[in-house]
């Protein structure tokens, strides 16, 4: 077909893997005449290239489901269209090399149990039968996973393309994408070479390409080519075409078989940027030049990992462009900029293994308004618009190549592009000794260490260097006072005669409060998950502030403007930069405050969850009377002129009760000895609050809302005995120094059978206990009597242990500590 129509139901711009996959779903789903444009060929940008290894264990649950559809899929493609997509269940073999990296693969191997993904653990001996090319002489053990494969990629496309096609779809090569128009700022149509096709509905997922495209829209997509080496050998005698996958990651290599040959390849620490002026206009099925000096680490141990090379010649050498993001994972679902645009980009060399999940997820999205799947940490409206600038774009993504591999634990740090946004009073932090990570630009105070002696480069899951500083400030918030920068958080300014109306309209609390009061309320969706969790503070009657993570300062503003009636009249204001946020815990935390405010700032003239305008040292601040450290708290908001002044009032004042800083691996443990729950670990968009135990922060009365009709439809049919619930977790025996360490996905076990998972965990250092979150399920109701029958158990790296679960914190239980 040559034509092109004059309209359709949705305009897919790029035909990689991932722009065909949406495709061949949107035809599943029953959408006739989507269309796909595809510059040159379909697959000729990244996709063709790509080593095509299919795994299926992901970070969370949702994605995993996801990736297990993938490998279903590929599995059927065949047998639905005829055409051969190369694919074959041979597994994936990943090894250790190290105690830190068994450890994570035995965790593994715990969370494929608990996603009934069928896995094993084997020695060194069982590695050499199933992979003998590799040297195994310093391997602690290995990780299998049967069900894992491989596919060749240009097939596959060429498979989605032809089922796509069958069922009424159309696709359009060697047809540019020009431009999208818009009416009134939603989208209409597309632009090209051969006309227009008139659309509400437009999914870019233009791979390497998208990030320039979507800027010269005024629309954040970051992320940047990078080159990816690999080699392929000449062909190697006796070689299975069975053999798994292998990684390492330790060592930053992969390898696999191919057509009687291996494939072996790897991603550096820090890698190439590519296209910095953009990408050639007649770039297709193009490689780069091999650059043996820059991957000659990865090659010295490619080679001792193969001995075999040595008789083995090289027949390929091959450097090819591949998009990665600033944070190293996609970028899924509307911009918030444009109404009726989709993106589906970055995949960080996992197009492949994503495609057949990121499809069944956008044609889920485009069609029903919501993906199929929470998609969590990937969604598109998580940029922030500093992130289109192209230098910053380019150095990140060099550095992005190396986050699959390597050691993952929390002292591994971003490198490239720092310093890029500052709290008010970051060099006073700085010299009191704050060690910083970066979080979306953002330099961010995790703990302080007075000696200078920065981030550790010992790797561990559990005992820190950094953990006796910890322990010194949650200590110091119990006994004392601590005081937390959290300038970074969001703080949008929701404004004007219908402001109530928009925030009533998304929250699941009752937000028609007096003015001075501040509410701890969700953000809801239409199926009563949670989006958002936030406070909001009513300044005026007109006029509100939501204190958000900075994770989410774009996606709460989109979600409020994403549900509000068109005729309300009202604005937002991100008033991030325009405010710092100084926040102030512990017994002693009143005291310091009185000292610097004429204020009555008692426990009767001001209680917990109110909100005062007072003055503090020479400056007018808005105090908020919360902690997210279960403490007596104060959360101090004031214009960012004011920050320093403020701080040096506070520690100058402080210094005689005691009051020392604090970062965010205390809050972090604190908060989960309050059972606090975390968004994006414990609580997210498939998580509604009633089955996170904040069913407190529900106003079924209150009116319509967004969610309300699922939330009522629940509370009806479940009670308090929802299927799935939250709960409180203590880990007796465990140590800080030893162990062992909840962290997140460990199986939770009753009577010999799996009911839930630990969300997050850690230790607390209060209650000197290992502690956490965890999510139970039981089809009769997970109820406070099935709950107190105790017998639970919790499987950590292979091991099974009791563990104490309840629904309520095991720190200060009724909250009187904070209310006090």
């Amino acid at each position: 077909m040559t034509d092109l129509p004059n309209s359709a139901p949705a305009v897919i711009i790029g035909g990689g893997i991932i722009g065909v996959s949406t495709l061949y779903h949107l035809a599943r789903a029953g959408v006739e005449g989507a269309v796909v444009l595809e510059r040159k060929t379909l697959a000729s940008g990244t996709t063709w290239h790509a080593a095509g290894i299919v795994g299926q264990l992901r970070e969370s649950g949702a994605q995993t489901d996801l990736s297990k559809h993938t490998a279903r899929l590929f599995n059927e493609l065949e047998i639905e269209t005829g055409q051969a997509t190369g694919y074959k269940q041979n597994g994936t073999l990943h090894l250790a090399l190290s105690d830190l990296r068994w450890e994570q693969l035995l965790r593994n191997h715990d969370h494929a149990a608990r996603m009934e993904i069928p896995s094993h653990l084997l020695s060194p001996a069982a590695i050499r039968e199933l992979f003998p090319q590799v040297e195994t002489d310093d391997v602690l053990g290995g990780f299998h996973v049967p069900s894992n494969g491989q596919v060749n990629p240009l097939d596959v496309t060429q498979a989605m393309a032809k089922g796509a096609k069958a069922k009424g779809s159309r696709v359009f090569e060697n047809t540019p994408a020009l431009r999208i128009l818009t009416k009134g700022g939603r989208v209409c149509g597309v632009e090209t070479p051969k006309g227009v096709i008139a659309t509400e509905k437009v999914l870019l997922a233009g791979g390497m390409w998208t990030s320039r495209f979507a800027a010269a829209h005024g629309v954040t997509v970051p992320l940047h080519a990078t080159e990816h080496f690999y080699i392929v050998t000449e062909p190697v005698q006796g070689l299975s075409r069975a053999l798994p996958a292998l990684v390492v990651a330790e060592e930053r290599i992969y390898a696999k078989e191919d057509a009687g040959k291996l494939l072996i390849g790897g991603f550096e620490a820090q890698g190439k940027a590519w296209g910095q002026k953009g990408i050639p206009e007649d770039f297709e099925f193009d490689e780069l030049p091999f650059d043996m000096d820059h991957v000659a680490t990865e090659f010295e141990k490619i080679f001792a990992r193969f001995p075999m090379l040595e008789d083995v010649g090289i027949h390929t050498f091959f450097n090819g462009p591949e998009s990665f993001t600033p944070d190293g994972r996609p970028y899924l679902g509307p911009a918030p900029e444009m109404p009726g645009l989709f993106v589906a980009a970055g995949m960080n060399s996992n197009g492949i293994l994503n495609s057949g999940g990121v499809g069944l997820t956008m044609a889920h999205w485009m069609t029903e308004g919501m993906p199929i799947r929470a998609a969590g940490t990937m969604l598109t409206v998580r940029a922030h618009p500093f992130q289109r600038n192209a230098a910053y774009n380019a150095e990140r993504a060099a550095e992005s190549v190396g986050f699959h591999y390597g050691l993952q634990w929390p002292g591994r740090q971003i490198e490239s592009a720092r310093g890029i946004r500052r709290v008010p009073v970051h060099d006073r932090l700085v010299a009191a000794g704050a060690v910083m990570a970066e979080r979306i630009g953002w330099e961010v105070p995790m703990y302080f260490d007075p000696s200078g002696a920065g981030w550790p480069d010992r790797p561990s899951l559990g005992w820190q260097d950094w953990s006796p500083m910890v322990r010194d400030e949650c200590l110091a918030a119990r006994d004392a006072a601590v005081l937390i920068d959290q300038s970074m958080y969001g703080k949008i300014l929701v404004q004007g005669p219908d402001a109530l109306k928009a925030l009533d309209r998304v929250s699941g609390a009752r937000l028609d409060v007096a003015v001075g009061t501040s509410v701890y309320t969700q953000f809801l969706n239409t199926k009563g998950g949670i989006e958002a969790d936030v406070t909001v503070t009513r300044l005026a009657d007109r006029q509100f502030m939501v204190i958000t993570g900075h994770p989410s300062q774009h996606r709460d503003q989109a979600h409020i403007r994403d549900y509000a009636d068109p005729d309300w009249r009202f604005e937002i204001f991100d008033a991030t930069p325009a405010y710092g946020l100084l926040t102030i815990h512990g017994p002693k935390s009143r005291a310091i405050l009185q000292a610097l405010s004429g204020d009555d700032l008692s426990n009767d003239a001001f209680p917990f969850g109110a909100a005062r305008e007072i003055d503090l040292a020479h400056a007018r601040v808005w105090a908020v009377r919360r902690s997210f450290l279960g403490e007596l708290g104060y959360e101090l908001l004031m214009p960012t002129e004011f920050t320093a002044h403020v701080y040096e009032a506070l520690m100058r004042e402080g210094g005689a009760h005691g009051l020392r800083h604090a970062g965010m691996f205390a809050l972090n443990a604190c908060r989960l000895e309050k059972a606090f729950r975390h968004f994006g670990h414990d609580i997210a968009e498939e998580d509604t609050p009633y089955e996170t135990g904040l069913g407190f922060a529900v106003a079924l009365d209150k009116g319509d809302f967004v969610g309300r009709e699922a939330l009522a439809a629940q509370k009806a049919g479940e009670g308090a005995a929802t299927r799935v619930r939250t709960v409180t977790l203590r880990l007796p025996g465990a140590t800080a120094e030893e162990g062992p360490y909840l962290i997140h996905n460990e199986p939770l076990w009753k009577d010999g059978v799996m009911v839930g998972h630990v969300t997050s965990g850690g230790w607390g250092w209060r209650l000197d206990a290992m502690v956490g979150l965890g999510s139970l399920e039981r089809a009769e109701g997970v109820s406070k009597a099935w709950i107190d029958e105790g017998r639970f158990e919790v499987q950590v790296a292979g091991r099974m242990m009791p563990i104490e679960v309840q629904l309520q914190p095991f720190l200060d239980p009724k909250g009187t500590i904070m209310r006090g």
